[in-house]
């Protein structure tokens, strides 16, 4: 019996990409997700899909033009518009739809490292740019989207020990009251034995 090779990454991608895009309505019916950004991510989720599979058709044709890797101008605009409505913090999705969205990460995950994608996203920076928000938002870091290329890693430094004071011990039965308490305590009658 033969085994069943693994699918192409450039096949996978796009169905994983359009099985996120059906899931965001069963996701805002649960009320994980608001319908603006259920909306607005069905949209966006559709544009990189189609740019996707257009550049994987240019790659394997041997028609792929270099680009720099810089924004361009109508994307810069189109992140104005949308930033005000858009959630920004890496990893939103997964906030948002907890272990769901995790499982279309780690399909993600598993298909940047093939190395047919590999050489794709060497090949081609505007690849790293299609795909970045969709790993932004599945906390995905995005260095695996620049294959080769060395990320340092973040200097951690020592941190200083905490010396703590020592406690001054409380002797409960001598607190220091404020002036004038006390002699009314005892015009009040307070602190006099009975017997007097």
């Amino acid at each position: 019996m033969e085994s069943s090779a693994a699918p192409s990454p450039y096949l996978s991608l796009p169905a994983v990409l359009r099985a996120l895009r059906a899931e965001l309505g069963a996701w805002h019916l649960r009320g994980m997700l608001s319908h603006l950004v259920m909306m607005l991510l069905y949209r966006r989720l559709g544009q990189i899909t189609t740019k996707i599979e257009r550049l994987v058709a240019r790659f394997q044709a041997g028609r792929l033009l270099v680009r720099a890797s810089g924004v361009r101008a109508g994307d810069r605009a189109a992140a104005k518009t949308g930033a005000r409505m858009w959630p920004g913090r890496f990893g939103w999705l997964m906030r948002a739809a907890g272990y769901q969205a995790a499982g279309y990460g780690c399909q993600l995950r598993v298909i940047l490292e093939q190395p047919d994608m590999v050489e794709l996203l060497k090949a081609s920076p505007q690849a790293a740019r299609i795909l970045r928000p969709v790993c932004r938002m599945l906390a995905i870091e995005t260095s695996m989207l620049r294959p080769g290329v060395v990320v340092p890693e973040p200097v951690v430094r020592p941190r200083k020990p905490r010396v703590r004071k020592p406690r001054i011990p409380i002797d409960f039965g001598r607190i220091p009251l404020p002036r004038g308490v006390l002699s009314a305590a005892r015009r009040q009658g307070f602190g006099r034995d009975n017997g007097e």
